[in-house]
């Protein structure tokens, strides 16, 4: 049996439903990851939900406390990195990737980069700085695919409201899984804008009028950005119609600032676009 708990002052009068349904569905997001990852799938089906799933079999009052367990049954799968898969093995991924991504996103808001050595028998020493981290390889991907959950689950915290979350097994005093008041930024990824415009033909596909904001494909290869998708919004107070009526050409020319991500994973990526311009 293990626990999830959540406490703050907002709990004090009783839990707002809210607050809970969020919470719990970022953790279970969270450890969906490690299902997916040890059991070789891409997404949760409906096959996959009757294997898995976290049953929830007390709550206790003052705050919300849940125990709860790692019920797998059922199972037919082929299981690539480890022979035997058990409630057991699917909490150490997730224990281990949480410790991973706190090691990988401290890194990184520190101006750190970390360089991972895979070895032959599939398993990762990760360096920051003079100390190496060892894990087994499926903690990196559960933790890459984990951290949007990780992230959202942070952002829960605002002390005068939500001051922990955290998970453990039962009979264990300190928590595996600790989010506390001072870490609501625990798992956030710096940026940084470049300071060179760069030119770019695109294809705006998709355009909010209220946020002024949208997504673009870069389809020629060749050109400052590498062809995909990206996310932009506008620079600054300029008019959104002349965005609007480019979504009508299967082509346009902007020019941008781009906004790139530090990226704990790996090389840094492209977070965002702001558009300073459009030609005409």
């Amino acid at each position: 049996m293990h626990e999830f708990k959540i406490c703050g002052p907002a709990l004090d009068d009783g839990v707002p439903i809210h607050i809970a349904v969020a919470a719990l569905d970022n953790f279970q997001a969270v450890v969906d990851k490690s299902y997916l990852v040890l059991a070789g799938a891409k997404r949760m089906s409906a096959k996959d939900r009757e294997i898995f799933q976290l049953r929830a079999k007390t709550f206790e009052r003052g705050s919300l406390l849940t125990q709860f367990e790692i019920a797998l049954s059922g199972m037919q799968l082929t299981l690539p990195f480890i022979s035997s898969f058990g409630p057991q093995n699917l909490w150490d991924y997730t224990r281990d990737a949480f410790s991973f991504l706190t090691n990988v996103c401290g890194a990184v808001q520190n101006n750190e980069k970390p360089t991972y050595t895979f070895s032959n028998d599939g398993d990762v020493n990760v360096q920051i700085g003079d100390t190496v981290h060892h894990y087994n390889g499926p903690v990196i991907q559960i933790g890459e695919l984990a951290l949007p959950s990780y992230q959202k689950l942070a952002h829960l915290i605002e002390p005068q409201r939500l001051s922990e979350i955290s998970a453990k097994p039962s009979d264990q005093k300190v928590p595996d899984l600790y989010i506390g008041p001072n870490d609501r930024n625990k798992f956030d990824i710096p940026t940084r804008i470049e300071k060179e415009t760069r030119a770019i033909d695109c294809e705006i596909y998709d355009f909010n009028k209220y946020k002024n904001a949208g997504r673009l494909s870069i389809k020629q290869p060749g050109q400052a950005l590498a062809q995909g998708d990206y996310a932009f919004e506008i620079f600054g107070s300029q008019d959104h119609v002349e965005y609007i009526y480019s979504m009508l050409k299967p082509q346009v020319r902007l020019y941008c600032l781009v906004e790139m991500e530090s990226n704990p994973f790996g090389e840094d990526k492209v977070y965002k676009l702001h558009v300073t311009g459009v030609s005409p």
